[in-house]
């Protein structure tokens, strides 16, 4: 039975189903699929458009008026943001799946691989996990309020009215369905850079490799020079140094088809989710400033640990790509080094040739880039949170004036 990698994504898949992104393969060309769309159009509707539809009106609402309302109205860009990933989604997600493909036909399937797929399983229910927490959290801040409030204020109905725990049931199951839904992208684009830096890894060993079989023929020629002179016979039970470097010629071959390979997976990688990271960087250094102004300026406990927990999805969700994206930068500068640390003089000239080739085009680094702007890497992601505490100190100090 094949493994399957890939069902370390198996907690994102379920909550992108659930909101209306994602569907299985399973249920393509079965008549099931026309009730899976018809729930898709459904989820569209009632749960990323409507809950923008709450957030906008309440926005311009309160714009202008209440500095402390219009910054709480501003988890409108949380599900702008969300929207847009949606959207990439199910516009490439015949694109999605070719990629998940590719790391599941792996036909080496490496400790590392293995590994990784463990790691990122984990984090989906971490992650996850924790976007679920911080959406409960945010359903409960009504209740520590005087007077009981819907959890995005609108439309403005009393607690006494007929239609307000509809209007409350409403808000709480699409708030932790979009919640947790965006979490599950980002999880799945990063997972997916996550693999493509383990690939990178992959083939840094199978490069070091080259030439070992080839030394060790040269050894045991040397050993055996007198024997074989007393001894002719003894030649046919040794290996064949031609072979030998047929066989790392052909392994070279491979690591040069394997690279070309990685590098068309990131390239595919940037070219479906670059948009959507771009603006979710776009949307985020003003979204971490303004949960850090409401932790400092609340009094409501609750509201504070929900908004720290808030804090923490933001943050994590910025963390998990260019972290991912820094892995691939770090490891794809790395293959050149494993070229050249090769057993490569021991090798024929035309793997010397081949892998000379692979050095050249290991110079050039790998990465993931948002928006045709910048890179995702850990100095990006530094960047990021000097310019939301800026914007922070900013908006500190008008609050106190």
């Amino acid at each position: 039975m094949k493994m399957q990698l890939t069902k370390c994504f198996k907690v994102s898949y379920f909550w992108l189903i659930l909101g209306g992104v994602w569907y299985p393969r399973s249920l393509e060309n079965t008549r099931m699929l026309y009730a899976v769309n018809i729930y898709r159009v459904f989820g569209t509707i009632f749960i990323n458009v409507g809950m923008l539809a709450i957030q906008f009106i309440y926005f311009f609402t309160v714009v202008g008026k209440d500095l402390d309302k219009t910054v709480d109205a501003t988890a409108l860009f949380t599900f702008v943001g969300y929207l847009y990933k949606a959207i990439t989604v199910i516009k490439n997600r015949r694109r999605i799946n070719k990629l998940l493909d590719i790391i599941d036909n792996e036909t080496d399937k490496d400790d590392l691989l293995r590994n990784m797929a463990v790691n990122i399983n984990f984090i989906s229910y971490f992650y996850n996990g924790w976007a679920c927490l911080t959406a409960i959290m945010w359903n409960l801040i009504p209740f520590t309020k005087a007077t009981l409030t819907l959890p995005f204020y609108y439309p403005d109905l009393p607690p006494s009215s007929q239609w307000f725990v509809i209007w409350y049931i409403y808000q709480a199951t699409i708030l932790i369905i979009n919640g947790v839904a965006q979490t599950s992208a980002d999880h799945l684009f990063g997972g997916l850079m996550a693999f493509a830096a383990t690939q990178l890894k992959l083939l840094q060993y199978k490069l070091e490799a080259i030439g070992t079989k080839t030394d060790s023929t040269m050894e045991i020629d040397g050993r055996a020079e007198k024997e074989l002179t007393a001894n002719p016979m003894i030649r046919t039970q040794l290996p064949n140094k031609a072979q030998r470097e047929q066989e790392d010629y052909e392994e070279t071959i491979s690591c040069v088809e394997y690279h070309l390979k990685i590098i068309w997976f990131v390239e595919e990688l940037t070219d479906i989710f670059g948009g959507a990271a771009f603006g979710q960087f776009v949307l985020a250094a003003p979204l971490i400033c303004l949960s850090m102004f409401i932790i400092m300026t609340s009094s409501d406990v609750t509201e504070i640990v929900t908004r720290i927990l808030y804090f923490g999805c933001l943050s994590g969700q910025l963390f998990i790509y260019c972290f991912c994206g820094n892995l691939i930068k770090t490891q794809s500068d790395l293959v050149a080094t494993a070229a050249y640390n090769s057993h490569w003089t021991s090798t024929s000239v035309r793997t010397q040739k081949a892998l000379h080739l692979l050095v050249i085009r290991g110079q050039k680094t790998i990465s993931v880039v948002a928006g045709n702007l910048f890179e995702l890497s850990l100095v990006t992601f530094g960047a990021l949170l000097k310019s939301s505490y800026s914007f922070f100190a900013v908006l500190r100090k008008q609050h106190d004036e």
